[in-house]
């Protein structure tokens, strides 16, 4: 974390001196709207305190789970939407830029719970209730394979770009962006809420696009990203557990560019 944290200092003290520079540049703002496909996430937790399971059909007596035992299960993600914005400064084929963005993608289905290194997947539903008693009449992974939710992702990135001079309208370019992301997790399978939580990380992400020139000011941009970053640990509301959410994603998105 401290060499994450490092390189976010060195890259902001860039941008910093870059924006003050006094050599000839121009401005910009941005805007876009694109296509998030958001990758799977392994929800790897662990319970937090000691839990009790639900007595149901082939769990009796209920079994006792100890704090520190993992818990888990893998969700799968529909496609999204993603917006930016974009304030930055050229200097001849380098670019510095602020970008805010945010995401959102709808959970499409949860599979493969397991605690304490035992698969649920077909053991009623109502072992995850502590002091049930009797079956619910649906197995975990039926109720967990109804899906619903989503994953929110807002932050603020700060790009370093480079522009690859053709001599024409086109111009491909390539970067990187360190940042801070706000997650915001809700699972709710089958109406149940298992999570409601949020977190704040470290993220990054890589481009690559190609600019088409309008004119002298007005450009479009198709831009291609790749984003990940520290994964959001959020606590469940159903279980006694904490849990860490991958969020990862590829970003397809289309837009414009002012240059003033």
């Amino acid at each position: 974390m401290k060499t994450r944290l490092n390189g976010i200092a060195l890259l902001s003290a860039a941008a910093v001196l870059s924006f003050s520079h006094t050599a000839s540049a121009d401005y910009y703002v941005a805007g876009s709207y694109g296509l998030n496909s958001q990758g799977s996430s392994n929800n790897d937790g662990v319970f937090t305190s000691n839990f009790t399971t639900g007595t149901v059909t082939g769990v009796t007596p209920p079994l006792q789970i100890p704090s520190g035992s993992p818990v888990g299960w893998r969700t799968n993600f529909d496609n999204g939407d993603i917006y930016t914005l974009a304030f930055g400064r050229k200097f001849g084929q380098l670019r510095v830029e602020f970008e805010y963005s945010q995401s959102d993608s709808d959970v499409d289905s949860h599979r493969g719970v397991t605690a304490a290194g035992l698969d649920l997947s077909g053991i009623d539903a109502g072992v995850l209730i502590s002091g049930n008693v009797g079956d619910l009449g649906v197995s975990v992974a039926g109720l967990v394979a109804d899906g619903r939710g989503h994953i929110k992702t807002s932050g603020f990135q700060l790009n370093a770009l480079y522009d690859f001079d053709l001599g024409s309208a086109l111009t491909p370019f390539v970067g990187v962006g360190l940042g801070q992301s706000k997650v915001d997790v809700t699972y709710i399978p089958s109406g149940v809420g298992v999570i409601s939580d949020d977190d704040r990380v470290f993220s990054y992400q890589i481009v690559a696009g190609l600019e088409y020139a309008l004119n002298n000011n007005l450009s479009l941009v198709g831009t291609a990203r790749y984003r990940d970053g520290n994964d959001a640990t959020v606590r469940s509301s159903l279980l006694p557990a904490s849990f860490d959410v991958q969020n990862t994603s590829t970003v397809f998105d289309i837009g414009i560019r002012y240059t003033f």
